[in-house]
């Protein structure tokens, strides 16, 4: 099975690519995310109000635990609103009270994820910068309410350099560190770094759990 392959830099040269047979469990937990919420918000437009079941109906793939975990998520940030008519022979029903085009990433409680945060500002530093080391990285895009530590940036620059995605502009030596610029600019949003499992039986990509950030 290919792994992931890096791409030289020419003309109409596009960004590397995970390639190989991709198992149902591929679908990562980011894109499962995603799904969950448009469909959510959708339904929300269409109906105002909606089921669990037919959240999981409309998805299609995912599963209720699944649905029902992010909804939960959800509600204890605040960005949908249950109502609980169970007990006049209702269901319970969910909306989406505050809309966003990109799906919230959330631990269990509803707090957001600094992981994701953290790689969210790196790459944000990244495009700005004409060039960096991963001391100047982590002090550029660190925060008041997410630091981030030159230990951090340094690892996701090393990530993101096996992918292909830096260029190596000035090699480190004594005194003075490696310095690298951004070779693929793919677009506001950050390349996410999440635990993966090969499995050469089944050709299979395990991305995660099949929920949301603990």
């Amino acid at each position: 099975m290919t792994a992931l392959v890096k791409g030289r830099r020419r003309a109409g040269a596009k960004a590397p690519l995970l390639r190989g047979e991709i198992g149902s469990k591929a679908r990562s937990r980011l894109n499962t995310r995603q799904h969950i919420w448009q469909v959510i918000c959708e339904l929300t437009r269409a109906h105002e109000w909606f089921t669990l079941a037919e959240a999981v109906k409309s998805t299609a793939s995912c599963a209720t635990s699944t649905v029902r975990n992010y909804l939960f998520a959800l509600r204890n940030a605040g960005y949908v609103e249950r109502r609980d008519a169970s007990a006049q022979g209702g269901n319970v029903l969910w909306r989406v009270v505050k809309f966003a085009k990109a799906a919230p990433r959330l631990r269990r409680d509803g707090t957001p994820s600094r992981d994701w945060r953290g790689q969210q500002q790196l790459w944000n530093a990244m495009r700005r910068l004409k060039s960096f080391d991963w001391h100047e990285l982590a002090a550029v895009a660190s925060t008041p309410e997410c630091p981030v530590s030159p230990g951090t940036a340094q690892r996701y620059i090393g990530i993101l350099q096996r992918a292909g995605y830096l260029a190596k502009v000035q090699p480190a030596r004594p005194g003075r560190r490696a310095r690298w610029k951004l070779r693929f600019d793919t677009g506001p949003r950050a390349p996410r770094v999440v635990r993966a499992v090969h499995d050469p039986n089944t050709g299979h990509i395990h991305i995660g759990p099949d929920s949301f950030e603990e």
